[in-house]
């Protein structure tokens, strides 16, 4: 009997050695890889700027192999060292989570990613989508077509067909989470979901275990919940944003740390802008010289007020004295006491709201939009 029992050993131990020899492990092999070195870069998921990490490793015949060596779960890019983000042959980009491993097959422009079940389950999930994402990639063709032979009226139409096949998609990943609730890969999934309201990702949160939720994506599903509940916030705040509505009154602090109020502004014969912006935005830095030869244009007929969102303090007062801006300032903690931001349902940065002299909303322009300077210039002709 002992003789037994110890040959059972000899024969699982390997297996269970091997098993744990997977784990953390990126390994697989690419079709037709243009070299025979890879680039893997390991990001933080919420900065995907500058990665954490960059590695080149060995490629031969397209065959590799790689430690994923972080506790948390991480972004991870593979694409060749000579390109540019993949922009040339390509990439594989994923969520790698501790404790799993990938198994990656295919192109390095089309993977096919299998493995632990955390992958398999990203496999399910892939191929439900699979047949609207290759309809996705074929309009992507006929669209930039379109919008190169100036044929505005097919790419309006290409634009309705994007919108359907979007919609579906969301739908497939509301499907997948419904069925798959224990599934680590469905906390991925569920950050596809926040939309425009967030309800869909807040009811779906709800089927989630506790076991999942405190499991290796607790951070991942955690910051869903919070963009979930921003969402919601935004939605209902937008329905208090809409032109001739009177604009909510807000106090935050200056650059010199003074209490400043909106409505101090108001019934003193100008039209006022409210300039959501910030230092990390490109097009809000883009947009300056226009700004400051709008507020000359408009001298005693406009006041700007801009309201510097997700930059630090000193971020924000460095900004003000290194553009050289005229006009007013203050800052938006966006935190949980005070987030205007979310007062005015801002989606997308810069924003820029016009308020009439008397306090009220006259319109609202998202993006760096040359339609805004034009319409300020009518409106303060009139």
């Amino acid at each position: 009997m002992k003789k037994t029992i110890i040959y059972l050993v000899a024969a699982v131990l390997p297996l269970l050695l091997a098993s744990c020899a997977r784990k953390n492990t990126i390994s697989g092999q690419y079709e037709s890889l243009p070299g025979d070195s890879l680039l893997v870069e390991i990001l933080n998921l919420y900065d995907m700027r500058e990665p954490l990490t960059s590695e080149v490793i060995p490629a031969p015949d397209g065959k590799f192999s790689y430690t994923f060596r972080d506790s948390v779960a991480r972004g991870v890019m593979i694409y060749l060292p000579d390109d540019t983000r993949g922009r040339k042959h390509g990439i594989t980009s994923f969520i790698f989570v501790p404790g799993e491993y990938a198994k990656i097959a295919g192109t390095i422009d089309k993977p096919v990613i299998d493995g632990s079940a955390y992958f398999k389950d990203k496999k399910v999930y892939d191929d439900m989508c699979k047949e609207d994402l290759d309809k996705l990639e074929a309009l992507g063709d006929e669209y930039r077509a379109a919008v190169g032979a100036s044929d505005q009226a097919k790419a309006d139409s290409l634009e309705e067909v994007f919108g359907k096949i979007n919609d579906h998609i969301d739908e497939i990943a509301k499907e997948f989470v419904r069925t798959h609730p224990t599934s680590l890969y469905s906390a991925t999934v569920i950050t596809k979901t926040v939309g425009e309201d967030g309800k869909d990702a807040l009811e779906l949160l709800k089927l989630i275990p506790d076991n999942v939720k405190n499991g290796p994506l607790k951070t991942v599903i955690e910051r869903t919940e919070e963009s979930a509940q921003r969402a919601y916030k935004r939605a209902e705040a937008s329905k208090k944003i809409q032109d001739n509505m009177t604009a909510p009154d807000f106090t935050l602090k200056n650059e010199k740390g003074e209490d400043f109020t909106l409505s101090s502004l108001y019934n003193k014969g100008k039209y006022i802008i409210l300039d959501f912006w910030g230092e990390w935005c490109y097009w809000c830095k883009e947009g300056i010289p226009d700004m400051k030869q709008l507020y000359k244009d408009a001298k005693g007929k406009i006041e700007i007020l801009s309201i510097d969102c997700r930059d630090t303090e000193e971020v924000w007062k460095k900004a003000i004295k290194d553009h050289e801006l005229p006009w007013l300032h203050v800052y938006n903690p966006g935190d949980d006491k005070v987030d205007v931001s979310t007062t005015y349902a801002i989606k997308g940065y810069p924003t820029k709201i016009i308020l009439n002299p008397d306090g009220t909303i006259n319109k609202t322009f998202v993006g760096e939009d040359p339609e805004f300077y034009d319409y300020v210039k009518s409106m303060i002709k009139k």
